[in-house]
């Protein structure tokens, strides 16, 4: 029964702490062997993790609409200077003083491209991992010039600083990518951080850290 408990998902868990509260304050608590005490206790020790699923829950709400505002703002900025690009070039600007602005070649990766990724947890234990270019809203496509994306995870809070605290998963050559996870994690968050892998091997910058539940 102890392990069954441990595999729930956070969602069953609070369902089930509910049923359990509402089950005890419909019977005396020498019902279960117990006493007034320990029911309170038991409620109260509830409460606090329940405060603290909804807490996460808001957190994640709030980190996904920053997000989605971040990626408008990217978007603006990124077509205020490709224009801007095109003048300079229109006007002359001559090639040495276009390369101490550091912009990619013509025929590299796109200017500042990041593969942009969703998880979806519908699953028990599995994360299915999308993604596709930042600049190709809808699409799953990757930019020229690229072999795959790499997948790195982090199990647990805090989400990482780098990849430094996190674990190489693999680089994938077309989405989706499929994680599987042991029972010991359901419950836990998943962070993870995708960047392109180049044909030549490089890779480019890092997309937004993603995150999201390990369902049990």
């Amino acid at each position: 029964m102890a392990d069954a408990i441990n595999n729930l998902s956070d969602a069953d868990l609070v369902r089930l702490g509910q049923t359990i509260s509402t089950a005890l304050a419909a019977a005396a608590p020498e019902t279960y062997g117990s006493t007034a005490a320990k029911v309170t206790a038991l409620d109260a020790l509830f409460n606090t993790f329940k405060d603290g699923v909804g807490a996460q829950q808001a957190k994640l709400a709030e980190a996904q609409s920053l997000t989605a505002s971040k990626n408008v703002f990217r978007a603006g900025y990124v077509t205020g200077l490709r224009e801007f690009l095109n003048v300079a070039k229109a006007s002359g600007t001559p090639r040495s003083d276009l390369e101490l602005l550091g912009v990619p070649a013509n025929g590299g990766v796109p200017l500042a491209t990041v593969p942009q990724a969703k998880v979806d947890t519908s699953k028990r234990m599995t994360h299915k991992i999308s993604w596709g270019d930042v600049e190709d809203v809808g699409h799953k496509r990757r930019p020229k010039g690229v072999m795959g994306v790499e997948i790195w995870v982090k199990i647990g809070d805090p989400a990482p600083g780098n990849e430094k605290d996190c674990v190489f998963l693999a680089v994938a050559p077309s989405s989706p990518y499929l994680a599987s996870y042991e029972p010991a994690d359901a419950g836990k968050i998943a962070h993870y951080m995708l960047r392109w892998r180049l044909l030549d091997g490089s890779t480019n910058t890092w997309g937004e850290t993603v995150s999201a539940t390990i369902t049990g």
